[in-house]
């Protein structure tokens, strides 16, 4: 897999990036598991305080989005989740 990204707990999601835009960061998660399973380690704001991407080889840490705004499974069976920043 050339894509995944590792939560602060170390989950590890294959088949799975980020794109951040602004306050946000889009998730897709193309991993097998669950909608009800990707909601509950995408609501800990604990394990998502930190989340570690790698995509083809370029590693980019993420920091402080603990807020799930929404989640979503798709017809091709990718789940997209959308977090936002903590706000200070």
């Amino acid at each position: 897999m050339d894509e995944k990204l590792t939560l602060n707990d170390g989950t590890v999601l294959f088949n799975s990036h980020v794109n951040q835009v602004g306050v946000n960061l889009w998730v897709y998660i193309g991993a097998q598991i669950s909608l009800g399973e990707a909601f509950e380690l995408l609501y800990d704001p604990e394990k998502t305080e930190k989340i570690t991407a790698e995509r083809y080889g370029v590693i980019t840490e993420y920091n402080g989005f603990t807020d799930l705004r929404n989640i979503t499974a798709e017809d091709s069976g990718q789940i997209s989740a959308g977090l936002r920043k903590a706000v200070d």
